[in-house]
């Protein structure tokens, strides 16, 4: 597995661990629940506002994370190293490079 792969699994991994925890909030449950009542009302019933919000909410909490421990790493090493597991970031190559 190469090192962007992991930096990338465990960042994701570490985004969708946030969201569920944020969405078994009671509170938040609720308010789910609620606006997925006005879907089925409004003949929208294999409409799940928790997973539209879901997924937009974990692709912006793995950007965070990522971002965050980019932005740390570049302070502190190390402290990219636990959090995205490498401290080594990638470096791509242009594809028609002169």
């Amino acid at each position: 597995m190469n090192i962007q792969s992991v930096r990338t699994f465990v960042a994701a991994l570490v985004g969708v661990l946030i969201v569920r925890l944020v969405a078994a909030i009671p509170a938040i449950a609720d308010g789910f629940a609620y606006v997925d009542g006005v879907f089925a009302e409004a003949g929208y019933g294999a409409m799940s506002a928790l997973a539209l919000a879901q997924a937009a909410v974990t692709a912006a909490a793995i950007l965070l994370y990522q971002k965050a421990a980019q932005w740390l790493g570049d302070r502190w090493p190390n402290v990219e190293k636990y959090m995205l597991g490498s401290s080594s970031r990638p470096h791509y190559e242009p594809r028609y490079a002169a």
